[in-house]
């Protein structure tokens, strides 16, 4: 019946951030547990509502052992792409964007960063917000703040 596609002992990767659903002892629900990128060796695995499979990761340099659900998981020997943001950073653009041939948002703007949308094998997307705009960019459309940009943004 046990249909996990990783056994004892596989190293893997996280490819979304674990925060706490309340089930974690010791920290507030929503805190960050783990982050996308991380690695760490399956335990054991077993089922959830009977239809979701979930494996206790531990993950060894954090000393946390947490539940993970199948599809928040690839096999750590794949190649990753780290991302450069996350929810809540914000980032400037490198580019300017338009709509129907409009410029809505000029090249140097600064956008905040909604969400990280990862697609298989290619670098990571944003969706970023900018007044009214919100929209996908690849990751290429942003770059980190100058740290005197990021003390004034802020």
């Amino acid at each position: 019946m046990n249909s996990a596609k990783f056994g004892y002992g596989c190293k893997v990767r996280v490819v979304e951030n674990i925060r706490n659903d309340g089930s974690f002892p010791g920290c507030k629900t929503g805190a960050l547990l783990v982050r996308r990128g991380a690695t760490g060796y399956v335990r054991q695995s077993g089922y959830y509502l009977q239809d979701q499979i979930v494996y206790q990761v531990q993950f060894i340099t954090r000393g946390l052992t947490i539940g993970c659900k199948e599809h928040e998981l690839i096999d750590a020997e794949l190649v990753w792409q780290p991302n450069q943001f996350e929810y809540g950073d914000k980032a400037e653009l490198t580019l300017s964007l338009s709509q129907e041939g409009e410029v809505v948002a000029k090249k140097g703007t600064v956008v905040d960063v909604l969400a990280v949308r990862r697609k298989a094998k290619t670098s990571p997307c944003y969706r970023i917000q900018y007044g009214e705009l919100d929209v996908e960019v690849p990751e290429r459309a942003l770059t980190a703040l100058q740290e005197e940009e990021a003390a004034y943004v802020r």
